[in-house]
């Protein structure tokens, strides 16, 4: 089967440091069967960061995904795509930061769901706290996603990044998973179907939260078309963000360098950038932080500082709410991980 007639498969590594310290097995622990999804190809890997295990189901236009991440200590995994992969990514618990191959940074979040294209054979850095995370994954293959390109210019984009094998990955509009988009993913989980009936089961499963995602795209579009000359405004607007991070940002002053006012600043930025101005700049000075807190002997103060954070008191709060543990405590467990690795 070529790569146009299958759906690409993304799977997670430890860094080869870590390899030796890890086992693997094709079948959850006792204490996880209570996850179990039926009829699912399962690989469970474990180690002293914690275990991270996924669970497939196959079919020949797409593959269901389920994967799970308990992590003891914070620590670099890197996700390879098999081939071109088209997927809705659909972030169950906690939180991912990612970097993907010729995109950069992005934090999926609890809650949120949306389409992305990954490169086949690179690795694409994901970074884990001390918490658990769950995420869905549905990729689709090139001729599935065929089917629904002419839907909108963004999935037209990412049929021929996936038919041309691109490598610079992608990532298109981000929605807000509601309870009727909960409810799809309840049913695929506890479905106690067997055998075809079964896949049948899951593939209208997915089209109905292809559906669901169709229906918000257009909603938002309806509400809120967004031009050219503003895209490209709002675009200048991101790289004077990353370029400047370390200085005061002022939402109401960006916006008038963007030449908007203030509402139609913020409903943009969001809809272009999947955040409002203030949780992107708030990324932004984290992402910044957790790699000066990795690879400097800095200070916590001097870092709340070089990445523009008005006190260090501050500056912790908002990492404990990214990462459920101060700067100090992430920086020792971090040192700790590489010791280990």
């Amino acid at each position: 089967m070529n790569n146009e007639e299958r759906a690409a498969i993304m799977r997670f590594n430890v860094a080869p440091t870590n390899e030796p310290d890890s086992t693997v097995s094709q079948q959850l622990p006792s204490q996880y069967q209570i996850r179990t999804l039926k009829d699912a190809y399962v690989q469970y890997k474990e180690g002293p960061f914690g275990c991270y295990f996924t669970q497939e189901i196959q079919d020949s236009s797409w593959v269901f995904s389920w994967q799970s991440f308990l992590m003891k200590r914070p620590i670099r995994l890197y996700a390879i795509a098999d081939a071109p992969m088209v997927a809705i990514i659909f972030i169950l618990k906690g939180s991912i930061s990612f970097d993907f191959q010729g995109h950069g940074k992005i934090s999926l979040q609890k809650n949120r769901y949306g389409f992305y294209y990954v490169p086949p054979h690179l690795s694409n850095t994901a970074d884990f706290i001390t918490d658990e995370c769950d995420l869905v994954c549905i990729s689709f293959s090139t001729r599935f996603v065929e089917k629904f390109a002419e839907q909108h210019p963004n999935f037209k984009e990412l049929y021929q990044h996936q038919k041309n094998s691109n490598a610079k990955a992608k990532v298109i509009s981000i929605f807000d998973a509601g309870s009727d988009e909960r409810k799809i993913i309840d049913a695929i989980r506890y479905c106690d179907l067997e055998g075809p009936v079964h896949k049948l089961f899951l593939e209208t499963r997915i089209n109905d939260l292809l559906l669901k995602y169709f229906s918000a795209q257009k909603a938002v579009e309806k509400n809120d078309s967004l031009n050219t000359d503003q895209e490209v405004k709002l675009k200048e607007i991101q790289i004077f963000i990353q370029q400047n991070i370390h200085l005061p940002l002022s939402i109401r002053s960006l916006s008038r360098q963007a030449g908007m006012n203030l509402r139609s600043f913020e409903r943009n930025f969001k809809k272009l950038f999947s955040l409002a101005p203030r949780e992107y700049i708030e990324f932004q000075r984290i992402n910044e932080a957790v790699e000066l807190l990795k690879n400097t002997n800095m200070s916590v103060g001097s870092i709340s500082v070089h990445v523009g954070f008005a006190g260090s008191n501050y500056f912790s709060f908002v990492f404990r709410k990214h990462y459920y543990c101060s700067p100090r405590q992430y920086r020792q467990q971090w040192l700790e991980n590489s010791e280990v690795g």
